[in-house]
């Protein structure tokens, strides 16, 4: 679903960088996307097969660099938080604070009122989420972007890999992922993971 879009992406908008980190028999899952008029475009969705922990920052770095994605662009990157190691590093790596769960903690004891995954955006550019809290939501909300008035993401046909995931990705009645059921399940959690910016 959505319209077609251009190959060019625009160095001055949003973006938001989703990373589903793979180390050895898992696949390394990078999704970037953009807000343009209101409609969200995919800019790149890739999976890298059984990529070493160096290769993973390598790849990163180089793609946030080659669409200009920087925290003062207002653009963000959300993370699988069952990474701490990569985190670290790649937070190391674009000067940001790697004690994230002591920021996190300090955030929810000194703005209890307000501390929610908005409030983490504004304040963080490499930001943790946790499948096994906000996996539901997440394909919620996935899904309502697809679907909701004939869907607000467009996908170019060229990234083969993610529409083929969209297509098999299957609920398993409880707002849960079937995985085992999912081609490129790896690439369909960087996609869920990017679209987190857009709610």
């Amino acid at each position: 679903k959505g319209k077609q879009i251009e190959k060019i992406s625009n160095s001055y908008t949003q973006k938001s960088v989703g990373l589903d980190p793979g180390f050895g028999s898992s696949a390394f899952g990078v999704c970037i996307t953009e807000l343009v008029d209101g409609m969200i475009n995919v800019l790149h969705a890739e999976e890298y097969v059984r990529p070493g922990f160096d290769e993973i920052v390598q790849i990163t770095l180089r793609l946030l660099d080659e669409y200009n994605i920087t925290f003062n662009g207002h653009s963000r990157i959300f993370v699988d938080g069952a990474n701490p190691a990569f985190i670290k590093v790649l937070k190391e790596c674009l000067d940001e604070d790697p004690q994230y769960v002591k920021q996190i903690d300090y955030y929810k004891k000194t703005y209890p009122s307000v501390y929610d995954m908005d409030f983490l955006t504004q304040n963080m550019f490499v930001i943790p989420v946790y499948f096994s809290k906000e996996h539901k939501s997440m394909l919620a909300h996935c899904k309502a972007m697809l679907e909701y008035q004939n869907g607000h993401v467009a996908i170019h046909p060229r990234f083969n890999k993610l529409i083929t995931s969209l297509r098999t990705a299957v609920e398993n009645g409880e707002g849960v992922l079937d995985k085992e059921a999912t081609s490129h399940d790896d690439l369909f959690d960087s996609f869920r993971l990017s679209l987190v910016f857009w709610r």
